[in-house]
């Protein structure tokens, strides 16, 4: 896409954002929409060497990193969810950026949990602690009776941490070429 059409593309995308104050906050996170500004950060986590290894194994393009960055742009103004930056609290009071966690479409009926964190950010609960904020937003404001989180086989730490969170393990599937392991989580019962 030229650059020029993505800028443009971009400054369409920041006017809807006063639409969408859905900022979601936990003990140690504060997790905001993200923004069409928000590029150089998202490519920088792109380019982190653990999320490279989880994702598609080479640090991506900016170009790449601008292509990911519009689609969940565009699942938040179709579908009124998407991604959000995720901070973590600093003793100070200053918010450092740790990661994205969020939503997106998978298939025609389906919603699927992500989360990828800096690598020196992992490890210290803050994945699933973003997720289960996450979690409560998908099912507080879509009509949907399930979230399903596909997840690398060889991703001990995230595989780990399903189960605990209530999903139930469905099995091996293959995505795009890619092997994942397959999660669902059920909307609780009212």
């Amino acid at each position: 896409m030229p650059t020029f059409v993505f800028v443009l593309s971009l400054l369409a995308h920041l006017y809807n954002w006063m639409e969408f104050p859905m900022n979601l906050e936990t003990e140690r996170l504060f997790m905001r929409p993200i923004r069409p500004w928000d590029a150089d950060a998202v490519h920088r986590l792109h380019c982190d060497p653990l999320v490279v290894k989880w994702t598609e194994g080479i640090p991506p393009t900016r170009k790449i990193s601008h292509a990911w960055l519009s689609r969940h742009l565009h699942e938040w103004e179709t579908y009124g969810y998407g991604f959000w930056m995720v901070y973590e609290r600093e003793d100070n009071g200053d918010l450092r950026f740790v990661g994205l966690s969020g939503l997106r479409r998978f298939g025609e009926n389906d919603i699927q949990t992500g989360c990828f964190l800096f690598g020196a950010r992992c490890g210290q609960g803050l994945g699933p602690e973003s997720l289960k904020a996450v979690i409560e937003f998908a099912f507080a404001t879509q009509s949907i009776d399930r979230l399903v989180s596909l997840v690398r086989p060889t991703n001990i730490r995230a595989l780990r941490t399903r189960t605990p969170m209530g999903y139930s393990y469905l099995g091996p599937v293959v995505v795009n070429g890619t092997s994942y392991q397959f999660f669902e989580l059920r909307r609780p019962l009212q």
